[in-house]
């Protein structure tokens, strides 16, 4: 779907109602009467699930309760009436199934909010057995709709606590064994009457916050986001040697921080510049190891950080800007050592995309910086509204509601300005545009929303049940105190429950796991879930799993595990600064002036772009094994907290750039190479 709808002059009207609800709701597969009407009731209740929030965030009209109600229930519609409008006219049984679905959802969403009052009251403590049943049905619909939309992991997890909450009297050991929840207990604190697991203090987080921020990234693609993100990455990286690459690193980045979901943004943004490098010259699968790791990099920045620095808030109570200014440095450097990586590998296979037109580079006639600023440059001002609300501390909600107000008022004005000609054209390109953009961010904050929802179930499951503090108090003993050892244990935790998740489930659950173990041995709680953070992110390009490298190499053509230690090593920082956070908190500005961060950030920069030049094996020009060898110990020094391992690591480092700055003769510079990549 092209995002500047008014400025198409080529775009074919939709033939009737039909082909103007199948444009409005991207439901090109959409066939028959019941594609077409479910695709219409898809865009309908997606429009009013976002009017729902938005008033509600206005003006807070419905309890808290019965607001995730909402939230769920209308969530849960919108997915399944969109798997039902794509689903193809030849799978009955499918498309029975997805109708009993709607009418199974329907039940619980209109009983709770019915209902919700007598829950709350009277009903909390003596549920009537209505109020079990309708809590299973809507533990079956919800499990069911996230393994059809997220994959069947998260549901199996969430159903395995459940098992284990029902059972554990069963179990052996004293990790494991606890007193075992009674049925009704149980559906009580996965749904009601209680409103924890789908509709606790995760399902409000999403509802109030994350959902609002998926509105507005959907407002931002459908006013040019997209294409004034690729613009500006043309600019900065396009003209670079390996222009392309540094190309995707810039606009994959900017759309990750926006997108919520790695996985997405590789499929979205990667469609178009894997293919770019690949025409470049460049193997696909550094081409997808490249995408993979900008994309993953994306939920690492701020301002928004792909929506998981709202968890952050939620789970901690720190404040945003102390987390946004947290995260600044630190992906500062993980960007840099990405484009020195690509830049690195562009000289070792002799690219220089400079010869090559942007035109033949990517298929596509590139816009300038200026024409992008007049077409797109309103957008940047709706941005600034958001992080400046941000800055001074307006709930996250709020800041999102106001700068969807922006965005939508910048971009009315540019149209009517621009087709004051024609003012019916531009009124209804401006509703348009509204319609298509709530459309968007609705169904993806749908998506998010379930997941979440899920996720809630297996977080409870293990409150009640003491297991996260048990497994807490297990790693303390596995690591006797040692806190090295203690945060391999975590970030291998960490790395085990994040794979094959979103970023938002994968932070979500190493929280609870990982971050109060660490707390415990005295490390800051922001530099705890930081560290949890960076690992549950970077498990999108982990092995065996890596979801994230797995979708790029699929676009790429290339080969899976070769993309996938690739992306490892250029997104060698996700790795290690998660352990810097604790042995230098200074990274993040805990006890610390903006100076010292600034040092110290400059001096893990410095090791992290070391270890890239010894994995590579090009620095100046090709190196030789023992300068390559050299270069390790200083990398490890510069992270080594003292002062006297840093000189060390910076001599060693200064060493090794003298020799490659020295003049080689022709024959042993060859015989120094190594094979190409």
């Amino acid at each position: 779907m092209t995002s500047d709808l008014s400025s198409e002059p080529a775009r074919r009207e939709p033939a009737g109602l039909s082909g103007f609800i199948r444009e409005i709701a991207d439901i090109p597969t959409a066939t028959g009467g019941l594609g077409v009407a479910a695709a219409g009731a898809a865009l309908v209740v997606a429009l009013a699930m976002a009017v729902v929030h938005l008033a509600q965030i206005w003006g807070y009209y419905l309890p808290a309760g019965q607001f995730k109600n909402l939230h769920l229930g209308l969530g849960l519609l919108v997915c399944t009436l969109v798997m039902l409008a794509k689903a193809p006219p030849g799978r009955t049984l499918d498309r029975a199934i997805l109708l009993l679905a709607v009418a199974a959802i329907l039940v619980p969403l209109v009983f709770i909010h019915v209902e919700y009052e007598e829950l709350v009251t009277t009903r909390t403590f003596f549920a009537e057995p209505q109020d079990f049943w309708i809590g299973v049905l809507l533990i079956v619909v919800a499990f069911y709709i996230c393994g059809r939309e997220w994959g069947w992991t998260i549901p199996a997890l969430a159903l395995a606590a459940m098992a284990y909450g029902h059972w554990g009297n069963l179990l052996p050991g004293d990790l494991f064994w606890h007193g075992g929840l009674g049925l009704e207990r149980l559906v009580g604190y996965a749904s009601i009457p209680y409103f924890q697991g789908l509709l606790g203090g995760l399902t409000e987080l999403s509802a109030g916050t994350i959902f609002l921020f998926m509105i507005f990234a959907g407002i931002l693609q459908v006013t040019g986001g997209i294409e004034f993100i690729i613009a500006i990455g043309r600019a900065l990286g396009g003209r670079s040697r390996a222009g392309p690459a540094q190309v995707a690193v810039i606009s994959s980045g900017f759309m990750g921080m926006i997108s919520g979901s790695s996985v997405a943004n590789v499929a979205a943004t990667g469609a178009f510049t894997i293919p770019m490098m690949k025409r470049s010259g460049f193997k696909p699968e550094f081409a997808g190891a490249v995408e993979a790791v900008a994309s993953t990099g994306g939920q690492l920045t701020p301002p928004v950080m792909g929506l998981a620095a709202f968890l952050i808030v939620g789970t901690t109570g720190i404040p945003y800007l102390e987390v946004m200014l947290a995260a600044a440095f630190p992906a500062l450097i993980y960007y840099v050592h990405l484009m020195l990586g690509v830049h690195l590998r562009t000289v070792a296979l002799g690219i220089d995309t400079r010869t090559v037109s942007q035109k033949d580079a990517d298929g596509m006639e590139p816009i300038g910086v200026g024409e992008a600023m007049l077409r797109y440059g309103h957008l940047l001002l709706g941005i600034a509204v958001l992080v400046w609300l941000l800055v001074i501390q307006m709930p996250a909600g709020t800041a999102a509601l106001y700068s969807i107000g922006a965005l939508i008022a910048l971009d009315s004005l540019r149209r009517l300005v621009t087709g004051y000609r024609e003012p019916v054209k531009a009124v209804g390109g401006i509703l348009r545009m509204i319609v298509t953009g709530l459309n968007v961010g609705a169904r993806g904050g749908a998506q998010v929303a379930v997941v979440i929802a899920v996720i809630g179930v297996m977080v409870e499951v293990f409150a009640v049940t003491g297991f996260a503090q048990k497994l807490s108090n297990m790693m303390l003993e596995l690591a006797d105190g040692r806190l090295w050892l203690l945060l391999l244990i975590a970030a291998l935790t960490c790395l085990v429950f994040g794979l094959g998740l979103p970023t938002s489930a994968a932070y979500i659950i190493v929280a609870v796991l990982g971050a109060p173990a660490m707390m415990k041995l005295g490390v800051p709680e922001l530099a705890a879930h930081m560290f949890v953070f960076y690992f549950a992110n970077v498990s999108a390009i982990t092995p065996p799993v890596a979801v994230s490298a797995l979708v790029a190499a699929n676009i790429a053509g290339g080969r899976f595990m070769t993309t996938a230690f690739t992306s490892m090593q250029l997104g060698l920082p996700g790795f290690l600064l998660p352990f810097l956070f604790v042995v230098r908190p200074e990274i993040l500005g805990i006890d610390a002036s903006l100076g010292m961060q600034a040092a110290v950030a400059g001096l893990a920069l410095i090791a992290v772009l070391s270890l890239n030049v010894a994995l590579e094996g090009f620095l100046l020009r090709p190196m030789r094994l023992w300068e390559r060898l050299l270069v390790l110990p200083a990398a490890f020094g510069l992270l080594e907290p003292g002062w006297i391992t840093t000189v060390i690591g910076l001599a060693l480092l200064a060493v090794v750039v003298v020799l490659q700055l020295r003049p080689v003769p022709q024959r042993a510079a060859l015989e120094s190479a190594g094979p190409p990549h």
